[in-house]
């Protein structure tokens, strides 16, 4: 976390008195005091004023629900392409409206062009997490119980999930936790509710907003100390977390940055990724006519590696290495040994979700498995592709032909999804890879992928770590 101590004097670069040395919630300034976006309590504009956080803010007159129409919000349920959504009956205007009543500081601080803009901005998030209204809960791995067990304040009921749930697809338990404080009802035993009760559920999106991210609506570059990151999202010196956050210290830039200004090591990735060990795995390929034995090749993937300068290099020289073994473990299994550049199974399936509108399907495509990670789906071709500068909707074929883009479409997933839950063990590593393989369903599957882990662990002279299965 940010020190108390750049914050007091960020305070009193701005000329600020300080009259409270801790940070303040929406509910703890006392006195007729506000709370600041800094975070700090106080009386007077700099407090009550424009981005006042809790307290008695002054608000404008501005009413939310003339700007939030029903026409507004039918508009965004409008454009749901696949119109069997569980969310479409359950996210309603009303509701959204009911929970404004807990939050009437929401989008009433500042001009009217600054509410106008919270509004949007508040909107276009919950139209993104839940594709318009279309999901009530995450849809993406089951398996991953977003348990914080550092937390003790919020501790995880071991028979509960806290994955994304509600408009702004509320997780992990310290979220729960404070959501359900804040709003009377027990998030952390009880956490099915932000999908079964319409109100609460904007509750709880409400609460995050007003908690975390309105107090930096303001700053003209980004919601980026709050919001959910991606590769590219931080601003200027900060570093996305393994949870997935902005900002600028060791807690963001350390061990499992997942992106940004991390602190890298000085490992040389070309140094353990030999031309000894890659050719070691592709030897051991049990059908000798292999289409990948001459299209994977180190040079690919040392090029393709460029682009993912943080890959290996985060923490000590055995967390890169576990890296590095966890990577080409899943790639040997998935690939054959470097044999196969697309799927073998099922070539019907097209691997399409159309309630992806930013990703849309070409009919014409299919979305299978290709490269070393066997990309799939059209939202992680979509997604890889704009990563990357190549149409992965119209010519998906691309990774299973250009070696270059097919290892960074692998480095893309594994940056994205794979490396930031490094430190949870390999066994998580699994979960994200292919989900469904867990919990006792494939453990061959499994079985395979350990062993691979473990053998290159081996080879690279670390220890593996703990929590190998899944």
């Amino acid at each position: 976390m940010r020190s108390i101590l750049l914050r007091l004097t960020l305070l009193a670069t701005l000329g600020l008195s300080v009259v409270s040395k801790t940070p303040c919630g929406s509910k703890t300034c006392g006195n007729g005091e506000c709370c600041s976006k800094y975070g700090f309590c106080g009386k007077g504009k700099d407090y009550c004023g424009a981005n006042c956080r809790g307290g008695p803010c002054t608000i404008n007159d501005v009413s939310v629900a003339k700007i939030v129409t029903p026409q507004f919000f039918d508009g965004i349920k409008n454009k749901i392409a696949n119109q069997n959504c569980p969310g479409k009956n359950f996210y309603t205007r009303q509701a959204f409206l009911v929970a404004l009543n807990s939050y009437p500081h929401f989008a009433r601080i500042g001009t009217l062009a600054d509410s106008k803009r919270e509004i949007a901005a508040f909107f276009a998030h919950v139209t993104f997490e839940t594709r318009y209204f279309c999901f009530k809960e995450e849809i993406g791995n089951r398996n991953e119980k977003y348990c914080d067990q550092s937390y003790k304040q919020y501790p995880c009921n071991p028979k509960k999930r806290y994955d994304g749930r509600g408009p702004l697809q509320l997780s992990w338990n310290y979220n729960y936790g404070g959501a359900g404080k804040a709003n009377n009802f027990d998030g952390l035993n009880f956490p099915e509710i932000v999908a079964n009760d319409p109100v609460i559920s904007f509750k709880t999106a409400l609460w995050f907003w007003v908690e975390n991210v309105s107090p930096v609506i303001e700053q003209a570059k980004s919601v980026v100390a709050t919001i959910p990151c991606g590769s590219g999202t931080c601003g200027d010196n900060e570093c996305c977390s393994k949870f997935g956050y902005c900002g600028t210290d060791n807690d963001y830039c350390g061990a499992n940055c997942r992106a940004g200004r991390c602190t890298k090591n000085s490992v040389s990735v070309a140094n353990i990724v030999t031309q000894q060990f890659f050719n070691d795995i592709m030897n051991k390929a049990t059908n000798g006519n292999c289409p990948g034995k001459r299209f994977y090749s180190r040079q690919a993937f040392l090029s393709a590696l460029n682009s993912y300068p943080n890959f290996g290099r985060i923490g000590s020289v055995d967390d890169s290495k576990r890296e590095i073994a966890a990577f080409f473990a899943h790639v040997t299994h998935e690939t054959g040994y470097f044999c196969y550049k697309e799927e073998n199974g099922n070539q019907n399936d097209k691997y399409c979700d159309r309630s992806y509108n930013e990703y849309p399907c070409n009919p014409r495509k299919r979305y299978n498995g290709r490269g070393p990670l066997q990309l799939s789906w059209n939202y992680n071709y979509g997604g890889a592709g704009k990563a990357h500068n190549f149409d992965g909707l119209n010519s998906p074929e691309i990774v299973a032909n250009n070696p270059v883009i097919s290892f960074k479409t692998a480095l893309w997933f594994w940056m994205e999804n794979a490396s930031p839950v490094m430190d949870q063990g390999f066994g998580e590593t699994i979960k994200k890879i292919n989900g469904p393989e867990c919990g006792g369903r494939q453990s061959a599957q499994v079985k395979s992928r350990v062993d691979l882990y473990r053998n290159y662990c081996r080879q690279f002279g670390v220890d593996t770590g703990t929590n190998l299965y899944c």
